[in-house]
């Protein structure tokens, strides 16, 4: 049985269970917290983890490799533990130039910021595995030492002799112990000589058990487990065993030994990490048990898949972060998204900010890949900007400012079509802050949709160039009342249009939205009396006064005729903020202008269709 940590350790204590089951118990102290999930404060009641991220810069980072990041940091930061960065670098041949910054610059965005680790440093550094080989090396010759490991002569000849026959029989491309049987005196003295070697893991015949955070108690299984010496008789001198390499020949790790050493030096309490990593996982515990050490916690979480359950592609959105952030996702958007994938909570919203994602994480992680909707993403994207809209100040810190966030980027990209395209409206802003103003103004009544700066400025065009004649003739608003009792008349034209001349006649000094909103209810009241008068004129004798049933009837008709006709008029019909709103914003010259050119619009299709109809009649009384 291994020892126990220290008492004075910050971390949940492990203990194995038993040799051949290799469950773990927890000794720790709970403590009380309140309005949280019973996974929240198990989880807290653990004490402080440390939790790290280890991408290599082979590539750049993408919704999978965020998601690692995000849960670590989570845990790390719910718990009041350290959230560490760790650079596995080892693989030089497949390490990009500019990967590692592009990191950084990507974690940074996504809020997600390291305690310890490159650029800030740290008591276990250097964080750069690149650094840290003579470490590896001599946790290595620890292994050679007490015969947990091996050197490997093998030329990669023979290797591949051999995995093609283990083909041939339908066996996996295991190693077969060649090596171990030379002994160790000539083993160090022909790796003195320089003669090239691999270190190798000598695994037990059978793999530790373990408890999965997520799946529970993982058991032995075939496909990562060494095959007994008494399995590989009949295959000769190709008998079976999974012994990883742990020092490649040019003396730089592997993943599996420089993980296991780091994660140890590190302090790392839990190890949240794809499932992908779980065949390796009976390694690294085989590992630990021949160095001593006591291993972190371990939790999978499944891989994100598409619609048609296949993995993600660059055509199905595994794209890198930096594209969501110059497609203008926000930070806390996209945070708020892939922490969703995977992960159960029961808040009763799926809108969280970063703090709230702290205040509620839990391990509570799915079994299984998690199937990616990127409507969500959408959704999601819209709510975060209402709630930016709705914050009584804006935010000092740029990853939660609308204007920083949105505001800026629709201005850059509005700024660079002036240049290709005419902007009556817009560009009568002086460039700078007052155009920034005139934006902030428009997303801050109508934020609910905000996606991106392209489909905001495409939904919004008509705060840009007014409607032409030739776009609000495609569409001339009937003045018909609908949804009314039967006998209610056609609304007398040239009389309705008199009524908008209430609008025009508002003052620049009262030019404001609720003033707006105020003349357009009295439009409404005073086209249902209107009306009601026209009806009481036909009955004569019959008429009738207005019941309250009769003016919600009366006052909705109204509503939806006067709000459609100044829909058209302004913004030639297309849906967008609130009309008084959106008057408001364009100002008292710009509104009336739209105004009167509808407004002569209507006139003259009242003429043509008075005339039509008169000559309908001349054409009746003739025949």
């Amino acid at each position: 049985m291994q020892p126990l940590l220290s008492s004075t350790r910050r971390i949940p204590t492990f203990r194995w269970i038993c040799h051949s089951c290799r469950g773990f118990t927890k000794e720790a102290k709970p403590r009380e917290y309140t309005s949280l999930s019973s996974a929240s404060h198990a989880l807290r009641n653990e004490g402080p983890a440390r939790t790290r991220f280890a991408p290599s810069p082979t590539g750049y980072l993408h919704l999978g490799s965020l998601r690692t990041a995000l849960f670590n940091y989570l845990v790390a930061k719910a718990t009041g533990g350290q959230f560490l960065l760790r650079i596995e670098d080892t693989d030089q041949k497949r390490t990009i130039p500019d990967a590692e910054a592009r990191l950084f610059e990507d974690l940074e965005w996504a809020g997600i910021e390291w305690d310890e680790g490159p650029k800030i440093g740290g008591p276990f550094g250097p964080y750069n595995q690149s650094q840290r080989t003579a470490l590896y090396r001599e946790h290595a010759e620890k292994l050679l030492e007490s015969g947990n490991a091996y050197r490997c002569f093998c030329t990669p000849e023979r290797l591949f002799a051999l995995a093609q026959h283990r083909a041939k029989l339908g066996l996996p491309p295991d190693y077969d112990r060649a090596c171990t049987h030379v002994p160790r005196e000539e083993s160090d003295d022909r790796a003195s000589k320089g003669e090239s070697h691999v270190i190798r893991l000598k695994v037990p015949d059978k793999y530790p058990v373990y408890n999965d955070l997520v799946y529970g108690l993982v058991r032995q299984r075939g496909d990562f487990t060494s095959i007994p010496r008494s399995q590989g008789k009949g295959l000769g001198a190709f008998g079976s065993y999974d012994d990883p390499i742990l020092l490649k020949s040019d003396g730089f790790p592997t993943y599996h030994l420089a993980n296991v050493v780091d994660d140890h030096l590190m302090e790392i309490t839990h190890v949240i990490r794809g499932s992908e990593w779980m065949s390796s996982t009976p390694k690294h515990l085989a590992m630990y048990q021949a160095f001593g050490w006591e291993p972190p916690a371990f939790a999978h979480v499944g891989l994100l898949l598409d619609k048609n359950k296949q993995k993600l592609s660059k055509r199905t959105g595994s794209i890198d972060i930096s594209s969501y952030r110059e497609l203008g996702i926000f930070p806390e958007t996209l945070t708020n998204f892939v922490a969703l994938l995977g992960w159960s909570h029961n808040v009763g919203r799926d809108i969280m900010s970063m703090k709230d994602l702290i205040r509620n994480a839990s391990m509570k992680y799915t079994r299984g890949d998690s199937i990616v909707g990127f409507e969500k993403l959408d959704f999601l994207q819209k709510r975060h900007a209402a709630r930016y809209a709705s914050m009584p100040e804006e935010s000092d810190n740029f990853l939660h400012s609308l204007r920083h966030l949105a505001v800026k980027p629709i201005v850059k990209l509005l700024d660079e079509r002036l240049t290709k395209q005419d902007l009556p409206v817009y560009s009568t802003y002086p460039a700078g802050e007052a155009r920034e103003d005139f934006i902030s103004s428009i997303l801050h009544i109508d934020a609910q949709n905000y996606t991106n700066p392209s489909d905001y400025i495409e939904r919004n065009t008509h705060f840009f160039i007014a409607p032409t004649l030739s776009e609000i003739s495609v569409s001339i608003p009937s003045f018909k009342l609908h949804k009314v009792p039967a006998g209610i008349p056609y609304v007398p034209e040239p009389e309705t249009m008199m009524l908008f001349q209430g609008i025009v006649e508002i003052t620049d000094d009262d030019w404001r939205s609720e003033v707006i909103r105020d003349r357009i209810s009295w439009i409404i009241k005073q086209g249902a009396e209107f009306s009601l008068a026209a009806l009481n004129e036909e009955r004569g004798s019959e008429a009738i006064g207005m019941t309250e049933e009769l003016d919600k009837v009366m006052s909705k008709a109204w509503t939806k005729l006067v709000h459609g006709y100044l829909r058209w008029a302004v913004a030639a019909g297309k849906p967008g903020p609130d009309g008084a709103e959106m008057m408001s914003i364009l100002g008292r010259r710009e509104t009336v202008s739209r105004l009167q050119l509808a407004e002569g619009l209507m006139m003259r299709q009242f003429t043509k269709e008075k005339a039509g109809e008169e000559g309908q009649e001349e054409t009746a009384n003739w025949v």
